[in-house]
């Protein structure tokens, strides 16, 4: 099947579903689906929307045919780059679910999707078991207090081992985890599931399940995590604890009404299996969300900015928060949103309270999949989207223009990577500005700054793969192409003692001449102490109101010092000169008191400054002398280490120079559980070997 079938059977099959959904906000869940990179995510939706009824076949990841990846970096590449949001009916209920990026580098879209959700699905390798990426997704829906539910996927791969990942998931994840199901064989002759709930065995002998007693084989296995699910329930229920403890008869429909109750509140994290390929589970893990997610009314208390929310419902105001954000070539700024509170109708008035701005409504969408449904309303508990709102961000908070409440923002982590741009061509350099500027509303965890010591435009994101993605987007959306290089290091210079300089400016061309002779010395600040000009000039050798003109040869001549950079905190004070009472001018002065200046700097000892990086590096314990050693290797000097449970929190002073490409070595370093923080601290002088180094690869590059 090509893309473009794909595309068209997207548009076609999920057209049949209504566009407003379910009509009570009980009925509605939205589910992020989150895991590490390859655990299977895209192609389980794909398998749960065939048997929904949503898709007549499930596309492939191999071949570009699934509704989730259809960009063609993501064809590319084979992974989801962005978060797709798939609408699905299931025996009453509503359900949204968003397909989320596994590599860690599109962390934006994956917390996005979890500020959108109420529950979140965690699929685990039956092959390769928990990986960092599965570490990281558990504790963030943790830390949102999203009810999860965890499925051993690939159950039919080579080497796939359910015990084996389960137990993974019980020693790596801090939780109140438990099987309920096991399975009838695994790997190639993987052909059955065992319910521990109802304890009934489904098997798969011609593609649809088939219900039956359990098989002799397994009775043993099952009955043992039977007894294990009995005991993570009764820890969750003080009545059914009793029970247990005085070896009562347990009431299965308490029991059952327990487990569900915990499953939702997440006091336990139940744990399931498919095979996504062979649809294997599927259906038993459709029935089981159906009970198992909570329903959008149930969503936890929301941290606030500002004033009081009112009641999660569709009688209340307007509330809703902005998550995502797509940059569409027809629609423009198309603003995903999560509707918390009452309802909204095409042309309504409504206010993004975070920004202070009104909000134009004339058109309401939903998302399903990368296309827009329209719909006549949007109610508390939907997913929707309206377009062409240029102010509104992603964390923003919309409301009825009554309603004065700003939710707290979706916390985003600050990017630690990043690459220069240069335009390619006087076209691009004209489109720059403008596709910078989508980018960077589309991806919160982009961030442009302009170097003016460098002048250049340095874009910084969360690896490698996150710029090359990023770049490649402006080249193919916005038609702007740049070549990207790693961002010049800020050197700056200053002085570290004083220094005296004399400078004559002469120019004679025939007409009206140019004359000026400055006198000045220049002395060291303290650090941050910025730039001062200072006039101590007597008797009338240089006339007042020339005074100025030094001035502004002296700031201009701050730009480049005698070690080629900008020259910071230090004094001048310009004390002597002569003037010639027709050839002085404003320029003159300008040139000659910039001249004396960096001859009076050459004087006095210049000296490398070079940025420090005050950097914070959590690892898992058993990496931190490696992750030290490396630091040390790196001119860093560590200031401390705090604790945290299992993992440790390294924080040190490091050259930016040093650590610019740090993303990769510490993802290297450690198996890609290491994470860090990157920011400016100050400037401290160079050692002279690096000092020699910078200056020479700045003579080299001044010469080419």
């Amino acid at each position: 099947m090509s893309a473009g079938d794909a595309g068209e059977r997207t548009r076609r099959e999920h057209s049949v579903m209504r566009a407003e959904g379910v009509n009570k906000m009980s009925q509605i869940r939205n589910v992020a689906v989150l895991s590490h990179s390859g655990a299977g995510k895209t192609s389980l939706v794909e398998a749960m929307l065939h048997r929904a009824g949503v898709l007549s076949s499930p596309g492939a990841v191999e071949d570009g045919t699934t509704v989730s990846d259809v960009t063609p970096e993501e064809k590319r590449r084979k992974i989801s780059i962005y978060s797709a949001i798939h609408p699905y009916e299931w025996k009453g209920n509503a359900f949204n679910v968003i397909d989320t990026p596994g590599y860690a580098d599109f962390v934006g879209e994956i917390r996005g999707a979890q500020a959108a959700a109420d529950g979140a699905l965690i699929l685990v390798s039956a092959v390769s078991g928990v990986a960092v990426g599965t570490e990281r997704v558990w504790t963030s829906s943790f830390e949102r207090e999203l009810n999860t539910i965890f499925v051993i996927n690939k159950m039919d791969r080579e080497n796939a081992d359910f015990f084996r990942a389960m137990s993974s998931i019980e020693d790596s994840l801090a939780g109140n985890m438990a099987a309920i199901q096991v399975p009838i064989g695994q790997a190639e002759d993987f052909r059955g599931i065992v319910d521990l709930i109802e304890m009934v065995a489904y098997t798969w002998p011609e593609g649809e399940a088939v219900k039956g007693p359990i098989p002799d084989e397994v009775a043993g296995v099952a009955r043992e995590y039977r007894e294990r699910l009995v005991e993570a329930v009764v820890e969750t229920d003080d009545d059914l604890m009793m029970a247990y403890l005085e070896d009562q008869e347990l009431d299965s429909e308490a029991l059952k009404k327990a487990f569900f109750a915990a499953v939702r509140a997440n006091t336990l994290q139940p744990v399931l299996m498919t095979s996504a390929l062979k649809l294997m589970g599927v259906t038993l893990l459709l029935d089981f969300m159906n009970e198992g997610v909570r329903s959008v009314e149930h969503h936890r208390p929301l941290r606030l900015e500002r004033g009081e929310m009112p009641p999660l419902g569709v009688e209340g105001p307007f509330v809703a928060r902005v998550f995502k954000t797509v940059i569409d070539p027809y629609l423009g700024k198309v603003s995903m949103m999560r509707v918390l509170s009452g309802s909204l109708k095409p042309g309504e008035s409504l206010r993004d309270h975070t920004q202070e701005v009104d909000v134009r409504t004339a058109h309401l969408y939903v998302p399903k999949g990368k296309d827009l449904s329209e719909v006549k309303e949007l109610r508390a508990g939907m997913i929707g989207a309206i377009t062409k709102a240029d102010a509104v961000r992603i964390g923003d908070t919309l409301a009825a223009p009554s309603t004065d409440v700003v939710l707290a923002n979706i916390r985003f982590p600050k990017p630690v990577m990043a690459l220069a741009l240069t335009p390619k061509t006087r076209a691009d350099d004209d489109r720059l500005s403008e596709g910078l500027s989508k980018l960077l509303d589309a991806d919160p965890t982009l961030e442009l700054v302009r170097d003016p010591d460098t002048n250049e435009t340095v874009l910084w994101g969360m690896g490698h793969v996150h710029l090359e993605v990023a770049t490649g987007m402006m080249a193919e959306r916005f038609g702007v192409n740049v070549d990207t290089a790693p961002p010049k290091i800020s050197y700056r210079e200053t002085i570290s003692t004083t220094g005296d300089a004399r400078y004559r400016h002469r120019k004679q061309t025939g007409g009206a001449g140019q004359f000026a002779e400055v006198a000045l010395r220049v002395e060291p600040m303290g650090r941050n102490e910025g730039e001062v000009f200072d006039w101590a000039v007597v008797g009338g050798t240089i006339p007042s109101n020339f005074q100025s003109s030094c001035e502004k040869g002296f700031r201009a001549s701050l730009a480049k010092g005698p070690m080629g950079f900008r020259v910071v905190d230090v004094k001048a004070v310009v004390y002597d000169g002569k003037d010639h009472p027709v050839d002085s001018k404003d320029v003159a002065f300008q040139i000659a008191a910039g001249e004396a200046f960096r001859e009076a700097c050459a004087a006095a000892k210049p000296v490398l400054l070079e940025p420090i990086a005050l950097l914070k590096v959590r690892v898992p314990d058993r990496f931190t002398g490696d992750v030290i050693s490396d630091l040390n290797g790196r001119r860093g000097r560590i200031l401390g280490m705090d604790s945290e449970g299992s993992v440790s929190v390294i924080s040190g002073h490091v050259p930016m120079s040093e650590v610019q490409n740090y993303s990769a070595d510490l993802r290297s370093m450690t198996g890609g559980r290491g994470a860090f923080s990157l920011t400016f601290d100050r400037y401290d002088p160079a050692p002279a070997q690096v000092a020699q180094r910078v200056m020479a690869d700045a003579e080299a590059a001044e010469a080419t």
